[in-house]
C-alpha cells in the first residue's frame, strides 16, 4: 500500500448545509501564507454564557412585587394634599410651609436615587426594598407624634421620603432586569401602580382622617408602608448563567477529532475521487501542490480524509480525492502517533460549497475587514467577563429603559442577543485610584464607588443636549406637585365638601394609569415619535392648569383632572425613552442620575413657592398660573432637541476627524492613543 499521508482541518464548526454562504476574507497569518476568514467565523464564534432574562416565570410575580410597591409608594406621596388642611389647623401655620412636609418628601424621595442604585448594585435590590420599608415606617410613626411642623419636616420629609426612594428605584430596575422582548409590556403594568395608588389613597386618606385623626392615619400608613416588606422579598435576584449542554455540544474535544481523522486514514480508498485546482492549496511549509490539469468538484463532507494516489484530501471540511499527486507529509505512517496539534488545527484550507461547485472567494473591503477583527477582538474581551459582576443592575446600560428594546440602535445592530447582552455590559476596572479614593476610605465598596461614577459624572452638564433635557425636567417638577398639593383645598375654598375633593385627586389617579398605558403601546412602535407626544402632552397640562383658576364647579375640575392626569403619565413614561433616544443608552444610567437632582431640587420648591403666592394674594390663583406656565414651558423647550442633538452630533464628529489627522500626522500620538484605550478597556 501506498505511504498515506494526511492533510486535515479540523473546523471549530461544522458548516451548516442550509446557511447561507459568507464572503470570505483572507487574513494574514504570517508572511508566507494567507488564512482565510468569514463572517461566519466571527459572527458564530462561541460567547461565555451570561444571565439571560427569562421573560416571564417568575419575572410575572415580580411585577406584581413592583406594582404593590409602587400602590403604596406614590399613593401616599401623591396624597398628601389631603392633609394640608388638617395641619394647617393642628399647628396654626401657613400653608405654604405645611407644603413644604410634602415637598421635603418627595424631593427626598428622588434625589436619594444615585444613592439606591449604588446600594442596589452592591448588596441587590431586595435587601434595599426591605430596608426601605423599615425606614419609611419608622418616619411615618414618629409623625405621629410630632410636635411642631419641623418635627415633620424630618420625620415625615426626610425619613419617608428617603424610605421611599429606596423602594422605588429598585422596584423598576428589577422588572427590568428579569424582561427584555416583553419590556415594555412588565414595564407599563409595574408603573400602572402609581395611577391605581393615587386613585385609592386619597379618598382612603380622607376616610381615615375623618376616623382617626391625621395622628392615627399616620400610624396606619407605617403599617401599610411596612407591607413592602413582604413585596421585596418576591424580588429573588437572577443567578449566575448555568452551562448551556447545546453549546458545549457544538465542538468536539480536540483529541476526539484527531482520533477522527487518524481513523478516516483508513477509509480513503472507499471515497469518490475528484480532481481539484492546484491554485485552492498552498500549503503553509510548501509541501504538497496539486497539478493545474486537475478540477474540482466537491462531492461530499466527511470528518477527515488522506491524500495519497486514489485517496482524498478534507478542504474546510469537504473530501476531495487526488487522483494523481501524492503528498509527502511529517505525519505520513500507518500507525503513527497522532498529527502535531498546529498541523491538524492551522492548516486552513477552505472552499465553499454553492450547488455542488466551487467558486473562488470574493476580496471584501478593507473596511468589512476592520468591523471583523473588531467584533474577534470584543469577544475575546467580552469572555474575561466576570460572570458574577454581569449580575449586578446597574452594570447593564439599558437597565433604566423601560421601553422594547426594537428602539434601540444598539439592539438592531448586534447579530443576536447574546451579543447584545454582551454590547451593554460596561463593568470599570478597580485600580489603583479607586483604592485610594476617600469613597473607599469611608468604607464605599468598589462597585458602590463605580455607581457614584456613572450616575454622578458632571461633564455630561456640558453637553449642550443633556442641558436642555435637564432644565426641562426641572421645570416640570416645579409645577408637577402644585395640582396634587393644592386642588382639594381649592376644591373645599368653592364649597366642594372634602370628600368630593378628594375624589378629584383619584380622577388624575384614573387616567394617569391610562396615560401609563398609553406610553407603553407607544414605546412599543419605533415609527411613533415619543417626544413628540411627550411635547405635546406637557403643553397640553401646562395650559389646562393655567386655566384651572376659571374652573369653579365640581364637573370642571374634575375634567381638568383628567387631562393633567394623563399628561404627566406621558412625561413620567417617556422620560427614559426619550433621554435613551437623544443622548444614546450608554449615557442613559448617567443621565438618569443627573436628572433626579434636577426634578428633587424641583420638587423640593415647586409647591411651597405655590404656597407663598397663596399667603401673599389669599387666592390660589397666581399659584396655578405660574405652574400652568412652566409645565407648558417645558415642553416647548423641547421641541428644538432633535436638531440640537443633531448639531452636537455633527459637532463631535468634527472634532473626532480633526483628532483623526491629527494623529496620522503624529505617530506618536497614536501610540498614546491606543494605551490609552487599552486602559480604560474592561
Amino acid at each position: 500500500m501506498a505511504p498515506q499521508c494526511s492533510l486535515t482541518r479540523i473546523n471549530a464548526q461544522e458548516p451548516d448545509k442550509n446557511s447561507e454562504k459568507a464572503t470570505p476574507i483572507m487574513q494574514e497569518d504570517d508572511e508566507h501564507t494567507k488564512l482565510p476568514v468569514t463572517e461566519d467565523d466571527v459572527d458564530t464564534e462561541e460567547l461565555p454564557p451570561l444571565v439571560a432574562p427569562p421573560d416571564g416565570g417568575w419575572g410575572w410575580v415580580i411585577v406584581f412585587a413592583s406594582f404593590m410597591c409602587n400602590v403604596v409608594v406614590d399613593g401616599i406621596i401623591f396624597s398628601f394634599g389631603v392633609f394640608l388642611t388638617e395641619l394647617t389647623t393642628t399647628f396654626n401655620e401657613s400653608k405654604s410651609k405645611v407644603a413644604w412636609i410634602g415637598s421635603i418628601n418627595a424631593g427626598t424621595y428622588l434625589i436619594v436615587g444615585p444613592l439606591v442604585s449604588a446600594l442596589a448594585n452592591t448588596y441587590g435590590c431586595r435587601p434595599v426594598i426591605i430596608m426601605g420599608s423599615i425606614i419609611a415606617a419608622i418616619g411615618f410613626v414618629l409623625s405621629a407624634f410630632a410636635t411642631d411642623i419641623v418635627f415633620l419636616f424630618v420625620t415625615y420629609g426626610i425619613l419617608g421620603g428617603t424610605g421611599f426612594g429606596f423602594i422605588f428605584l429598585p422596584a423598576i430596575v428589577t422588572v427590568g432586569f428579569y424582561f427584555e422582548r416583553k419590556r415594555s409590556f412588565a414595564t407599563g403594568i409595574a408603573v400602572c401602580g402609581s395611577g391605581i395608588g393615587t386613585f385609592l389613597f386619597a379618598p382612603v386618606t380622607r376616610l381615615l382622617i375623618d376616623s382617626f385623626g391625621w395622628r392615627g392615619t399616620m400610624l396606619i400608613l407605617a403599617g401599610i408602608s411596612l407591607h413592602c416588606i413582604a413585596f421585596g422579598f418576591l424580588f429573588r435576584p437572577l443567578g449566575p448563567p448555568k452551562p448551556n449542554p447545546r453549546s458545549k455540544s457544538r465542538q468536539k474535544p480536540l483529541l476526539l477529532r484527531i482520533k477522527e481523522a487518524r481513523e478516516a486514514l483508513h477509509r480513503c480508498d472507499s471515497e469518490e475521487s475528484v480532481a481539484i485546482d492546484d491554485n485552492l492549496i498552498d500549503r503553509k511549509n510548501g509541501v504538497g501542490r496539486i497539478s493545474t490539469s486537475q478540477r474540482s468538484s466537491i462531492v461530499g463532507n466527511t470528518s477527515a480524509s488522506t491524500c495519497a494516489s486514489g485517496s482524498t484530501l478534507q478542504v474546510a471540511g469537504f473530501n476531495v480525492p487526488n487522483q494523481t499527486t501524492s503528498f509527502v507529509s511529517p505525519t505520513c505512517s500507518h500507525g503513527s502517533l497522532p498529527p502535531p496539534y498546529n498541523e491538524v488545527v492551522n492548516d486552513d484550507i477552505a472552499s465553499y460549497l454553492n450547488n455542488n461547485s466551487l467558486k473562488v472567494p470574493r476580496q471584501p473591503s478593507l473596511e468589512k475587514i476592520a468591523v471583523l477583527r473588531n467584533q474577534q477582538n470584543n469577544n475575546r474581551r467580552l469572555s474575561k467577563i466576570n460572570k458574577e459582576e454581569a449580575l449586578r443592575p446597574f452594570y447593564r446600560q439599558d437597565i433604566l429603559f423601560s421601553a422594547s428594546l426594537i428602539r434601540l440602535p444598539e439592539f438592531r445592530s448586534q447579530p443576536d442577543i447574546e451579543h447584545y447582552h454582551f454590547s451593554i455590559i460596561r463593568i470599570p476596572e478597580h485600580n489603583e485610584e479607586t483604592e485610594n479614593s476617600i469613597w473607599r476610605r469611608c468604607g464605599c465598596s468598589p462597585a458602590m464607588i463605580d455607581t457614584f461614577r456613572q450616575m454622578l459624572d458632571f461633564s455630561l452638564l456640558f453637553r449642550p443636549t443633556f442641558l436642555v433635557l435637564a432644565i426641562s425636567g426641572f421645570l416640570t417638577m416645579i409645577g408637577f406637585f402644585v395640582p396634587f398639593m393644592y386642588l382639594v383645598d381649592r376644591a373645599g375654598m368653592n364649597g366642594i365638601p372634602p370628600e368630593k375633593g378628594a375624589f378629584i385627586l383619584s380622577v388624575i389617579g384614573i387616567t394617569n394609569t391610562v396615560g401609563r398605558l398609553f406610553s407603553g403601546w407607544v414605546c412599543d412602535r419605533p415609527e411613533v415619535k415619543t417626544l413628540v407626544i411627550n411635547n405635546t402632552a406637557l403643553v397640553v397640562g401646562g395650559v389646562c392648569t393655567v386655566l384651572n383658576p376659571l374652573l369653579n364647579t365640581y364637573s370642571l375640575l374634575l375634567a381638568y383632572a383628567a387631562i393633567f392626569g394623563f399628561s404627566i403619565a406621558c412625561f413620567a413614561a417617556l422620560r427614559s425613552v426619550i433621554t435613551a433616544e437623544i443622548l444614546g443608552v450608554e449615557k442613559l444610567t448617567n443621565a438618569f442620575g443627573l436628572l433626579l437632582l434636577f426634578q428633587g431640587l424641583a420638587s423640593f420648591i415647586g409647591a411651597p413657592l405655590a404656597g407663598m403666592f397663596y399667603d401673599i394674594t389669599g387666592s390660589y390663583d397666581a399659584s396655578f398660573y405660574i405652574a400652568g406656565s412652566v409645565i407648558a414651558l417645558s415642553g416647548i423647550m423641547c421641541v428644538p432637541l432633535p436638531f440640537i442633538s443633531r448639531w452636537e452630533n455633527s459637532r463631535e464628529e468634527k472634532r473626532q476627524g480633526l483628532m483623526s489627522s491629527n494623529s496620522f500626522s503624529n505617530p506618536h500620538s497614536v501610540g498614546k492613543q491606543t494605551a490609552n484605550d487599552s486602559a480604560t478597556c474592561v
